[in-house]
């Protein structure tokens, strides 16, 4: 997450570090990083970070408020709005299918604000083992994993349709992007280990086309301009830290064999 709205690995905070364990100790998080919230708040967005676990965790509440100001919705969000139930906890928090129905209500709430706004949100059931099933979680492949899988996904499509309808989409981008590969340990044990696994991404409602949309290498570091490119902002040398603009043809750090630019804001 770090990687994808500040260009910038969280190892330069401090060498070998765990990522996770560094964001809960101190009260700075990453200081000195110029991340895409702090731009859209300069530009006067309303910002908010949704997600069903807790903002403590790995000190992703710290990142976000401290770069770019963000209204913080997490589990304990959820309990002080009576939302779910005060001693309420499944998984991680509360599930995505909950989620979903949540993120409607805050996304209208900021679009009927009248000024622009950037809603991000976490979804977390295909996260881990197995994923999180219940008892809706229809059984369709014999596979927990699988069927949360199939499960996510069509409730991820039902929430862009919606999105779809809504006044304000003609004006938005939408980015879904993956923070890493699945972390199931067995789920690819049958499928050929030169396969080569990838994290997901596509942009809807761009105000440009990429000139190359398959067999792309990239890195989450490219998100950071790539956000902004398609929000339709103009990156000065189509590099922000160590991220290049996915929409254009720039040589990029991933197979570059000299070092890429940092900008310093």
């Amino acid at each position: 997450m770090v990687a994808q709205t500040s260009g910038l690995p969280l190892r330069a905070a401090g060498g070998d570090v765990d990522a996770n364990q560094y964001g809960q100790d101190g009260t700075n998080f990453f200081p000195g990083a110029y991340s895409l919230g702090e731009i859209l708040e300069k530009e006067g967005y309303n910002q908010r970070l949704m997600m069903g676990s807790s903002r403590d965790f790995a000190g992703r509440g710290k990142y976000f408020t401290q770069h770019g100001n963000y209204e913080i919705q997490d589990v304990y969000w959820a309990r002080e709005q009576g939302l779910i139930p005060e001693d309420y906890w499944e998984w991680w928090g509360f599930e995505d299918r909950k989620l979903f129905e949540f993120a409607k209500d805050s996304i209208t709430e900021l679009a009927n604000q009248g000024e622009p706004f950037n809603f991000t949100m976490l979804t977390v059931d295909t996260h881990f083992e197995d994923g999180f099933a219940t008892e809706e979680t229809p059984n369709l492949f014999g596979d927990q994993y699988k069927n949360v899988i199939f499960d996510n996904d069509r409730r991820l499509m039902v929430f862009l349709d919606w999105i779809k309808q809504q006044p304000f989409y003609e004006n938005t981008t939408v980015i879904l992007v993956g923070d890493h590969l699945t972390m199931d340990s067995d789920f690819f044990d049958e499928e050929d280990p030169l396969y080569p696994r990838t994290v997901y991404n596509t942009i809807l409602n761009a105000p440009l086309e990429a000139i190359q949309t398959k067999n792309r290498q990239a890195t989450a570091l490219d998100m950071y301009p790539t956000t902004l490119a398609a929000l339709g902002a103009t990156v000065q040398g189509e590099r922000l830290g160590l991220g290049t603009n996915l929409f254009l043809s720039v040589k990029r750090l991933l197979n570059s064999s000299d070092l890429m630019h940092c900008i310093q804001n």
